[in-house]
């Protein structure tokens, strides 16, 4: 199974498009459609308060070469990339892709509940970590972080002159 597999047959609009598609015979990657880059900038701009330009979208097949190219974009060979452990899977291979090595600090759990270790996050960030990848909804632990937890994140990505790339890939849900 990968993300967002369904139990339940697709819908005969679904389908019919699809039915459509593959009697087109091309099956090259497509631009968006105008539409679809309306809603984006328009659901950014509702949901965040923040008007991006359709220009600064980059269309990627998946999120995880979206964290391959985040790895690639960032650092050089030997540079540090941080995630906080346990985690989705392909965080923990994106940087060896691409020379850089994989910086981790463990999420505590404390009963039910999965905490950061702020001074073990703070100590693996001094060790030529450029890029932070954090999951948000988290993944596999389930937690949606709080404000305060992604203000410390922000704060220690500024000290430290990192770059974030946080997946949200279940952030409307």
């Amino acid at each position: 199974m990968w993300v967002a597999d369904m139990d339940f047959a697709a819908p005969p609009a679904v389908l019919d498009a699809l039915r459509a598609r593959i009697d087109h015979g091309v099956f090259g990657y497509a631009d968006p459609w105008p539409s679809v880059l309306d809603a984006v900038v328009e659901g950014i701009a509702r949901d965040h308060a923040w008007r991006i330009q359709p220009d600064w979208l980059v269309w990627l097949p998946g999120v995880v070469t979206g964290f391959n190219v985040a790895v690639r974009a960032v650092g050089q060979p030997g540079d540090g990339v941080f995630t906080a452990t346990p985690v989705y899977p392909p965080f923990l291979h994106a940087p060896a892709n691409f020379g850089q090595r994989l910086v981790t600090a463990p999420l505590l759990q404390k009963g039910s509940r999965w905490e950061w270790d702020w001074p073990a996050t703070e100590a693996a960030l001094a060790d030529g970590v450029r890029l932070f990848m954090l999951c948000n909804p988290h993944n596999p632990v389930g937690r949606v972080f709080s404000r305060d937890e992604l203000s410390r994140i922000a704060e220690l990505a500024e000290r430290h002159d990192l770059i974030v790339c946080s997946d949200e890939i279940h952030c409307g849900l």
